[in-house]
C-alpha cells in the first residue's frame, strides 16, 4: 500500500508540476474540506501500520533463527525430497495410524508449546496484536474517507488512490479490470488538476 501511495503524483495535491509534499494537519486548518485532513490520518496510520509489520516480522525472524519453525520432518516420499509438518492433520495425513504417527504427534506438540513460550517471552503475540488494531484502524480510516463527500478533484483523486490501495489485490492485478480503469480514471484527474479543471 505504501509503494503505490509513495509512486503516485496526487499526495501532494498539486499539480504536476510543483514539488511534491506530505499533507499536514496544518495545510487542513483553513480549509472547509475535510478530505485532506482524513487522508492525512490514513497515511499516518498506514505508515504506522507498516512500521509495526516490519517490528513483527523482525521478532518472528529472531524466533527461527533460535528455535526453528514449530514442525516436524515427515518420512520421505518417492521423491526423496524432506517434507514437513506444521499441523497435525498433516500428520495424519502422511503417516498411518501407529507408533511412529504417536511419536511425530508429540514431538510436534513440544515443538509447539517451545514456540509458543518463546514467542510469549519475545513479544510475538503482542506484536501481532497491535498489528491487527493498526489494520483495522487503517480499513476504518479509508471507509470514513470514501463515504465523505468529494467537493473537488483533488478530492475524487484521494478517494481513488485509498480505495486502489486498500482493496487491490496487488501488483498482479494492476492490468486486469476494473484496477486497471480506476487507474486510468485517477490519471486523467490527475491531468485535469495539472490543467486547472479541478472544480
Amino acid at each position: 500500500m505504501l509503494a503505490l501511495l509513495s509512486n503516485l503524483p496526487l499526495i501532494a495535491l498539486q499539480s504536476s508540476g510543483a514539488e511534491p509534499r506530505r499533507i499536514s494537519r496544518a495545510d487542513t486548518a483553513s480549509d472547509a474540506d475535510p478530505m485532506p485532513r482524513l487522508f492525512a490520518e490514513f497515511q499516518t496510520l498506514l505508515e504506522r501500520h507498516a512500521a509495526v509489520i516490519v517490528t513483527r516480522d523482525g521478532i518472528e525472524a529472531a524466533l527461527v533463527d533460535r528455535i526453528g519453525w514449530p514442525r516436524v520432518a515427515l518420512p520421505g516420499g518417492s521423491d526423496s525430497e524432506p517434507r514437513y509438518a506444521a499441523e497435525l492433520a498433516e500428520i495424519a495425513q502422511a503417516v498411518p495410524p501407529g507408533r511412529r504417527r504417536q511419536r511425530l504427534v508429540q514431538r510436534l506438540r513440544r515443538c509447539q508449546r517451545r514456540w509458543d513460550e518463546a514467542a510469549a517471552a519475545m513479544g510475538l503475540a503482542e506484536a501481532d496484536v497491535q498489528e491487527a488494531t493498526l489494520d483495522g484502524a487503517v480499513l476504518a480510516a479509508a471507509q470514513a474517507l470514501l463515504a465523505t463527500p468529494a467537493w473537488t478533484c483533488h478530492a475524487v483523486m484521494l478517494k481513488l488512490l485509498v480505495l486502489l490501495s486498500v482493496h487491490a489485490p496487488g501488483p498482479a492485478s494492476d492490468e486486469t479490470s476494473p484496477w486497471r480503469e480506476l487507474r486510468l480514471i485517477l490519471s486523467d484527474l490527475d491531468r485535469l488538476t495539472a490543467e486547472g479543471l479541478d472544480r
